[in-house]
């Protein structure tokens, strides 16, 4: 029986997804909406940390998402969006990657209209020079960029990163990767050299050692860092979705202790908390205890079943999901 057979409201349930399998972090939201429509007010907004899944996230509904052979371009009401797709080949030397790629791409985006927004996502980016590459491209149409609101899109947990010094982005990678200390010490003289040179206080701001020192192109360019998942609630209102759900469900490709389901489950954990709504994670792959997830602040997690397809494996476990949390109501 439906809340509204038996008397009571219908629940607000918000589907917040990430991108599942080969589903946009949109379409995976439908999914599971299908499963709770029969007996609750449904809302869906679809979140990414990076790649193309965020290019897809700010193409929605009505905007273009253009797929190129080096990355992809994104655009939507005044907003331009650029990313490069993932390096499959592992550089010969990971402290001597340039971002010129991800420069030519964002040069090329700029041809166009000026933005009123203009997102880079670095996400994807394993570039190491502190963006000169970036800058060297994207450095001659900077007046194209004057009162453009520009954001840099960093992985999670990257926000804080310094690019100089001991804790700096060379440092903490040449330790990583064991690479000799002499050579570490050669590349972080060229980064500190070309960095001060071109804008001294964003070469010590924090989140300028963010994807290789690619958040201090962004930084010298006047912008701003941010998470996919922090940027994609933003722009989809996401507060005002929470400050009216009795429930907050959202999809991830793998949720154990090793992922913690990334970014996206990150960000609405943290969300949902200061809103007291509870989150419940769905993923084909689960693998994390009860107490571990609500360590988290996630109330539970369920497997889905997707040998008849990701979309009907989210709506059947949305079912079912509604069948257990409408009647609380």
């Amino acid at each position: 029986m439906t809340p509204a057979a038996s008397g009571g409201r219908r629940p607000r349930v918000l589907l917040a997804s990430g991108p599942v399998g080969a589903l946009s972090p949109l379409q995976a939201s439908v999914a599971l909406a299908r499963g709770f429509a029969d007996g609750a007010d449904v809302a869906v907004i679809g979140l990414a940390e990076g790649g193309r899944a965020l290019g897809e996230v700010l193409a929605e509904p009505d905007g273009d998402l253009e797929v190129l052979h080096a990355g992809w371009l994104a655009r939507r009401d005044g907003l331009l969006a650029v990313g490069a797709e993932p390096d499959l080949e592992p550089p010969y030397d990971p402290l001597e990657v340039s971002s010129s790629p991800l420069g030519r791409l964002v040069a090329y985006a700029l041809q166009e209209q000026p933005p009123t927004r203009l997102v880079i996502d670095l996400t994807t980016s394993n570039a190491h020079d502190a963006g000169r590459g970036l800058l060297h491209h994207v450095g001659e149409l900077r007046p194209r960029l004057q009162g453009v609101d520009v954001i840099g899109v960093v992985p999670s947990g990257q926000q804080h990163d310094r690019l100089l010094g001991l804790r700096g982005v060379t440092s903490r990678r040449g330790r990583e990767l064991g690479i000799a200390l002499r050579h570490v010490m050669a590349v972080e003289g060229t980064l500190e050299r070309f960095a001060l040179e071109v804008d001294a206080v964003a070469a010590k701001a924090e989140g300028a050692g963010a994807s290789g020192g690619l958040g201090f192109a962004i930084l010298a360019l006047g912008g701003r860092l941010v998470t996919g998942a922090a940027l994609t609630a933003e722009l989809g209102d996401l507060d005002r979705a929470l400050g009216s759900a009795d429930l907050v469900v959202t999809g991830c490709d793998s949720f154990d202790f090793g992922s913690r389901g990334g970014g996206v489950v990150a960000e609405l954990a943290t969300r949902c908390e200061a809103f007291e709504v509870p989150l419940v994670v769905v993923s084909p792959v689960v693998g994390m205890s009860g107490r571990e997830m609500r360590t988290l602040g996630i109330e539970s997690a369920h497997p889905v079943p997707v040998d008849e397809g990701v979309a009907d494996g989210l709506t059947a476990t949305g079912r079912r999901l509604a069948a257990g949390w409408t009647s609380r109501w």
